[in-house]
């Protein structure tokens, strides 16, 4: 039991790590939304950068705060129809959907991936950097949350 305890107390780390990321970036769109508006109505000269800069830093924000929705096991669900199910059901059942899930993410990482090599030849409009950082937000967030998906299995068979 040490050692599930370990590795739960790093991922617990793990997340207090990700979410101050999340924050942060969120912070940062603000102040870069913030500093675009004052500086079109205000000065009248936008900022070229602020738009591209903001989306890219939202599809990471959106990856990242997948996975932390993915640890706390608090995406949205129908828990209607599985409560009324007999408990050794609901109890195959909560693995197979935990299954499809991580069989979701392998082919979040797998085509993630796949796509990176086309993308990352293509250059961002404003900044030129290549758009491969962009799409590399999808084989992380897949591979994130199939290790968050699998240490929930893994804590749940642990405490059945």
């Amino acid at each position: 039991m040490k050692v599930i305890d370990k590795v739960e107390k790093g991922f617990n780390y793990f997340e207090k790590a990700l979410n101050l990321v999340c924050r942060i970036l969120t912070g940062s769109i603000v102040a870069i939304i913030f500093y675009a508006v004052v500086m079109r109505y205000v000065f009248q000269y936008p900022p070229f950068w602020a738009e591209e800069l903001s989306r890219f830093i939202f599809i990471w924000i959106i990856m990242l705060g997948a996975v932390l929705v993915t640890r706390e096991q608090s995406h949205i669900e129908f828990v209607i129809l599985l409560d009324q199910l007999p408990k050794r059901l609901k109890f195959y059942l909560s693995i197979m959907i935990r299954l499809l899930m991580v069989i979701f993410c392998w082919v979040m990482v797998h085509q993630g991936l796949k796509i990176y090599p086309i993308v990352a030849e293509a250059a961002s409009p404003t900044f030129g950097v290549s758009m491969g950082w962009l799409y590399l937000s999808i084989p992380v967030g897949g591979l994130l949350m199939g290790i968050c998906i699998l240490e929930n299995m893994i804590k749940f068979l642990v405490k059945r």
